[in-house]
């Protein structure tokens, strides 16, 4: 089987190198920049999706795109990583969190980044209006729903090493992202700080850094304005 990753630099798709970093698999990868127009670099998923995988196997190609999907597949190829282990709680731990990462907890983070989008692509001399909109939103509702997240969160780390239990498993690399995303304005919660710490010191995470030439400084910028 060959394997390209179509990757976006500081894009929720670095979870899949960290991926296939920790399964020890051969891949090439092709990254794409924000500011890289070079049509070259995109996706060949019909819908332009980061992350893509590009699977050859047996003179067959194959188009696989979605982080969910993408780890279920090759959980199922290469089981190390998934629920095969998990005893009963744990299992439950799993599909939890692994579907709450998707499901529930980025889709309010990603509104934090659409209202401020909005706002910068407004013309300047009425930018107030959705300025005005996205801080009603933040302090009505999305502000406390990401503090309610967060605080569910750390509570279940205080009690589990990961989050499905003792085990390492994909649920961890789907909720790597947001809390990275969301942790310099919860830096209270100290069980998710421990947490981000222990993933920094995995071989197959900082190896996937390098290769997805991560940027820690422009992703937190990123984040940080949109709050």
């Amino acid at each position: 089987m060959q394997i390209r990753l179509f990757h976006l630099q500081n894009s929720r798709s670095q979870r899949i190198i960290w991926f296939l970093e920790e399964l020890g698999l051969n891949y090439d990868l092709i990254t794409k920049y924000h500011s890289d127009e070079d049509k070259n670099n995109n996706s060949p998923h019909q819908l332009s999706k980061f992350p893509t995988l590009e699977i050859i196997e047996q003179e067959q190609t194959s188009i696989l795109a979605e982080t969910s999907a993408i780890l279920d597949y090759f959980s199922h190829l290469h089981p190390q990583l998934s629920q095969n282990n998990l005893l009963s709680q744990q299992l439950q731990n799993f599909y939890y969190w692994k579907n709450y990462c998707e499901a529930t907890f980025i889709p309010d983070l990603v509104l934090k980044q659409i209202f401020h989008q909005i706002a910068e692509r407004t013309p300047f001399l009425v930018r107030f209006v959705p300025k005005l909109l996205k801080y009603g939103f933040d302090q009505g509702y999305l502000n406390q729903s990401l503090q309610r997240h967060m605080s569910m969160i750390d509570k279940h780390l205080e009690r589990h090493l990961w989050f499905a239990g003792d085990q390492f498993t994909t649920a961890d690399i789907l909720m790597w992202f947001p809390l990275l995303a969301c942790s310099p304005n919860y830096s209270h919660f100290k069980h998710i700080q421990r947490y981000l710490a222990q993933i920094e010191n995995r071989p197959a995470f900082k190896n996937a850094l390098i290769k997805g030439q991560w940027s820690a400084s422009t992703f937190q910028t990123y984040w940080a304005i949109a709050w």
